[in-house]
């Protein structure tokens, strides 16, 4: 590798810091940020996964690096971000440097992604807790470190918190849209979160004008979403009725706005599925 560039020159010359200092521990060079970014990835990938990337200049061919960084489900485009976070890092001239958390979180993230495929005991989550700059961390070194790139490391507190709590609960997380009704008025019409998650804002526009025209609420109301409310909750409670005083008009009307409903989800289904 003499002579050659892996990577990036931040890469490379972290790695080399790493050969050259880890029979020596103690010296302040294996504990420094750039170093500390390298013994992480070593702890979540084995030093196998690192080091040999690095000795055959393999960053993105079978089996290199990217291949390997990614195989716990680490998605590919956050891996070019950290990568080009890394680089950035040490010309960064502003305080607080804005790369040094975004380091921090590409790693941790890394971290859940293998507890995700693989599991991790509490023994292996508190050893990884000594990698990275939590106020926690006992190392003088890196505690002595930290205040040149940032003074918020409760920031990254607070974000390894989300990301156990997260690990420990089957979260499924959808795309937010901000034309959205009540759920319950999905729901109520037997359309899915999920369906409603994968329409373009044009045909959820579409649709939230039926579902309103449905319970007889002005799409332009100011006030449609707390008449939307009370009309679900009458709705979970009695029913929909909808009367003319004509029995026979009744059923035509109910069957008339039931079809048109039902027409829409139908298109719409075929528009999400097709």
């Amino acid at each position: 590798m003499e002579g050659n560039i892996f990577i990036n020159s931040a890469f490379t010359n972290a790695i080399n810091l790493y050969i050259e200092n880890k029979q020596s521990e103690n010296n302040p060079a294996f504990s420094s940020f750039p170093v500390m970014v390298i013994r992480t990835l070593i702890y979540i990938y084995g030093e196998l996964d690192i080091i040999n990337p690095f000795r055959t200049n393999n960053e993105n061919r079978m089996g290199g690096f990217d291949s390997n960084i990614t195989k716990f489900g680490f998605p590919k485009k956050s891996l070019q971000k950290f990568k080009e976070c890394f680089f950035k890092y040490n010309d960064a001239k502003t305080f607080p440097n804005p790369y040094f958390l975004k380091i921090e979180k590409f790693l941790i993230d890394m971290f859940f992604y293998r507890k995700k495929a693989l599991g991790a005991t509490e023994e292996q989550i508190n050893t990884f807790k000594n990698y990275i700059y939590l106020t926690t961390n006992q190392n003088q070194i890196m505690i002595q470190e930290y205040p040149k790139y940032t003074q918020n490391l409760q920031e990254l507190d607070q974000y390894f918190i989300c990301k156990t709590f997260e690990s420990n609960h089957n979260f499924n997380f959808l795309p937010y849209k901000q034309n959205t009704l009540l759920p319950e008025a999905y729901t109520a019409l037997g359309y899915s979160l999920d369906m409603i998650s994968q329409l373009d804002e044009s045909t959820l526009n579409q649709l939230n004008d039926k579902i309103l025209n449905f319970f007889k609420i002005d799409p332009q109301a100011s006030d449609k979403m707390d008449r939307l409310k009370e009309a679900i909750a009458y709705h979970q409670r009695y029913g929909h009725n909808i009367t003319t005083g004509n029995g026979y008009v009744d059923m035509l009307l109910l069957l008339s706005i039931i079809a048109t409903v039902m027409m829409t989800l139908f298109a719409i289904t075929v528009r999400v599925l097709g």
